[in-house]
């Protein structure tokens, strides 16, 4: 800003110590201040569309990275469900299978037990 500044001061009084008549300085120095005026415009509009593209690129990679993070998300969560369902299955086999092992105990107990009831019934019956 401070150059800019520099810049026109610079040429107005450039504009006014030149050996011409005040309407025709009048007139350079609005002619002059007009250009400068109108390329400052443009500059800014420049940078505008240089913000409002590095913009709209860093929100397309915003988006992008996004989605990648959400995809694998979705790619873990899944596993975990998968490796949830398949530990749930296993642990209800399991739960089962001591189920049916536990009664078969209880029943190879009962069988033994009357067995062994009427091994005595039989043994006291003889004498």
């Amino acid at each position: 800003m401070s150059f800019l500044r520099g810049v026109l001061a610079g040429l107005a009084i450039g504009y006014l110590t030149a050996p011409r008549s005040g309407k025709e300085t009048r007139e350079k120095l609005t002619k002059t201040v007009d250009e400068l005026q109108s390329q400052w415009e443009e500059g800014v509009d420049q940078v505008k569309s240089q913000v409002d593209r590095l913009v709209g690129n860093a929100q397309a990679k915003a988006d992008q990275y996004k989605d990648q993070a959400e995809n694998k998300f979705d790619q873990y969560k899944n596993k975990a469900e998968n490796k949830l369902d398949q530990f749930q299955g296993e642990a209800s086999y399991k739960k089962n299978q001591a189920k049916a092992d536990f009664n078969n105990k209880v029943d190879d107990a009962a069988d033994a037990t009357k067995s062994g009831i009427d091994n005595v019934e039989d043994a006291l019956k003889l004498n």
